[in-house]
């Protein structure tokens, strides 16, 4: 396969682009004055969100003369064309499918079909038809094929966006997915070929006197059968969209195909990402800098150290930064603050994507997402949204040269494991998890320390401190991971969170927690319990450990450790043991995660303990205000250091390094910066929720 041709783009090593049509709006006759307003305000590139019921009314008679235009259009105003294809999540199929083939309906875990129905951004239709349907692939395929054909030669065709949010077709309650008969066919065929029915009895537990006896689960709590009924549903997904992809690669092998999950990624992601050339996420921008703290900002610094970790070759981008997240329609809600959008593509590009997309450009005329998701006003003029993003633009053209971020290995990985993932969510718990599993990033985050996020299918060696929250059930990946992490890196640190080995692979409890490790690491669990809000006003709430005294804050639950043999007794709550340590140093489980009981952040008395017993340093430190520092490896040598006053004032900052350094360059503002005695650091003002982006270049050494 050729490289993706706007990897050859002539004007810009960071293409920045907008949403801007979902058929039939906006109407034909503001495009051409949009467009030229588009091209000044420095956006590269006009995407098209489609729909299936749009763009074929009738059998075979595609309606397209719209996306005709809007080609033509953006070529006369120099832009790009970026066309998403949404035969599946969004948007209904055409309804003479459905009149004509009525089976096609999904049909939820009680037996009861889809019916017609809408949303805010569908509103002439939500998705209601199952992939396993044959006439989905035989009329999606024709569409598809039409499609790419038509414009594959296009000279502005961008990026092919193959699957916008991808995931299960959803039917009934509970996230569950299609039970129509055909998916059920498809699942019993799935079962057949990996298993006998002697095997498939022993593996779930069950004594089917034959096959047609045999039926998926129908509620969350059956753990063993479902675990296994959703590892069907995520491999039939991904050969759905390797068929998607296949059928474009057969007409065009050129262009960049993409597909999108959000922002904190779901158990089915990985197993995507690798089947397209890149992966992305959407994400709202209010509130991120103007609700009561910053979580929800560095909630989508999280999300795109992710996407990058999961897409193949780490190639990402974000692909929908809203321009709000808060619905208008016949009452009006606070928009997002210009900064709020800036700060997003500005962590964007530390993050090391490809490029970036805004969502939208014109209100969502068709819904009550009108006002409330654009960058411009009713009436198309500009807004402060609008011309503060035009003027992030200026200042990331005019550092073309160091465009996109390359990110390097870190020191530290936290584990994302998407089968504990989907075991939290059985039981309600996927908040839970998320929490947990953002919650040591985010204060790694705030003190200028890089994490990457890793799966077991990642080659986890060569870390100095991984942390693995909540990874309860201990698959033969994950076991196989850590032993021969243990075996062949023998200066990583572990330390798990939580819920650890609490399952077997099966999804059955662990008859000797840590499932598989026990011996090893020389610890039983011998009772759970939790901290309560009466215990906290008793003042039996208090985290002895190693690192000092830690007060738990809210409510948390908590497994109750033993030690054995040398393993030693690391944290306790009054008699109780809830953190063990192994002889060696090499591996801690802490009983509770380090963020449910401190406010989902990880608390940083032990968080910062345990990275400074792992011998890692953050690269440089900022005195003065809330200063996030990114530092980044620059392509043309040195040092990127991407500075974020989180503060509500303009702060001066102090930027002290371990580095020598003959030169720091301010890129926003195109001056250098003096440097402190024996280049050990300078100082700058950032005015408030604005970034600075500076250049450091140490002293040679002879």
């Amino acid at each position: 396969m050729s490289e993706p041709k706007f990897l050859l783009h002539p004007e810009t090593t960071f293409p920045i682009g907008v949403e801007y049509y979902r058929g039939p709006v906006p109407k034909r006759a503001v495009w051409d004055d949009d467009f030229a307003r588009i091209r000044a305000s420095g956006l590269r590139i006009v995407r098209s969100f489609s729909y299936w019921n749009h763009m074929e009314p009738a059998p075979g008679q595609y309606q397209l003369d719209d996306f005709d235009l809007m080609f033509d259009l953006a070529a006369k105003h120099g832009l790009y064309v970026w066309l998403d294809l949404t035969l599946a999540t969004h948007g209904a199929c055409p309804e003479w499918l459905t009149r004509e083939y009525p089976d096609i309906r999904a049909v939820d875990q009680h037996g009861q079909p889809s019916v017609a129905a809408g949303s805010a951004a569908c509103p002439q239709g939500s998705m209601l038809h199952c992939y396993d349907h044959p006439v989905w692939q035989e009329y999606g395929g024709g569409l598809l094929r039409h499609v790419v054909d038509r414009y594959k030669d296009r000279p502005n065709l961008l990026v092919w966006g193959l699957w916008d949010g991808v995931s299960p077709i959803s039917a009934g309650s509970e996230g569950l997915p299609c039970y129509c008969p055909h998916s059920l066919a498809a699942y019993k065929a799935w079962l057949q070929a990996r298993f006998s029915l002697a095997q498939f009895n022993e593996r779930a537990l069950r004594r089917y006197h034959t096959w047609e006896d045999v039926e998926p689960p129908r509620h969350q709590h059956n753990i063993v059968e479902m675990l296994l009924f959703k590892r069907f549903v995520y491999e039939n997904l991904v050969d759905k969209l390797k068929w998607m992809v296949a059928e474009t690669r057969a007409l065009d092998p050129d262009h960049e195909i993409r597909a999108h999950g959000v922002v904190t990624p779901q158990p089915w992601n990985e197993a995507c990402a690798r089947e397209v050339d890149s992966w992305g996420m959407s994400m709202s921008s209010n509130n991120v800098l103007t609700g009561p703290d910053a979580d929800g900002l560095v909630e989508r610094a999280f999300g795109f150290d992710a996407a990058r970790a999961l897409a193949a070759k780490g190639r990402w981008w974000n692909e929908e930064i809203y321009a709000g997240m808060a619905r208008g329609g016949v009452t009006w809600k606070k928009q997002s603050d210009p900064r709020e959008l800036t700060a997003l593509l500005w962590l964007t590009i530390a993050g090391g994507a490809a490029g970036c997309m805004f969502w939208q450009y014109r209100p969502e005329y068709l819904s009550f997402e009108s006002p409330g998701y654009n960058l411009v006003a009713l009436d198309g003029q500009p807004t402060a949204r609008l011309e503060a993003v035009s003027r992030a633009i200026a200042q990331v053209d005019g550092m073309q040269d160091y465009l996109p971020v390359e990110c390097g290995r870190a020191e530290i990985g936290i584990v994302y494991h998407p089968p504990s993932q989907e075991l939290f969510g059985y039981n309600g718990e996927t908040q839970r998890y998320n929490a947990d599993l953002k919650g040591v990033y985010r204060t790694l985050w705030s003190h200028g320390l890089s994490a990457d996020i890793l799966t077991p299918a990642m080659d986890w060696s060569d870390y100095r401190l991984l942390f693995l929250p909540n990874v309860a059930l201990m698959d033969d990946a994950t076991r196989e991971r850590i032993e021969q992490t243990l075996a062949q890196s023998p200066q990583t640190r572990l330390v798990a969170e939580g819920s650890f080995g609490l399952y077997a692979a099966d999804g059955q409890s662990s008859y000797a927690p840590p499932e598989g490790f026990g011996e090893r690491f020389g610890v039983r669990v011998a009772d759970f319990s939790a901290v309560t809000s009466f215990d906290i006003e008793e003042g039996r709430n208090v985290l002895a450990t190693p690192l000092g005294a830690v007060p738990i804050r809210s409510s948390c639950g908590y497994a109750v450790l033993e030690p054995l043999g040398d393993t030693q007794a690391w944290a306790a709550l009054g008699e109780e043991t809830v953190a063990v340590r192994s002889a060696d140093g090499v591996f801690t489980w802490l009983g509770l995660t380090l963020s449910a009981g401190f406010g989902d952040q990880g608390v940083p008395e032990l968080v910062l303990g345990l990275v400074e017993e792992a011998g890692i340093r953050a690269p440089l430190r900022v005195v003065g205000g809330e200063v996030v520092p990114i530092v980044r490896p620059a392509r043309s040598g040195g040092w990127l250091v991407f500075l974020f006053n989180m503060g509500r004032e303009i702060v001066d900052a102090r930027v002290e390094s371990d580095w020598a350094l003959r030169q720091a360059e301010d890129l926003l503002a195109h001056r250098p910066l003096p440097l402190a005695d024996h280049g050990g650091g300078f100082s700058l003002a950032i005015d408030s929720w604005e970034m600075a982006v500076v250049h450091c270049v140490e002293e040679e050494v002879e």
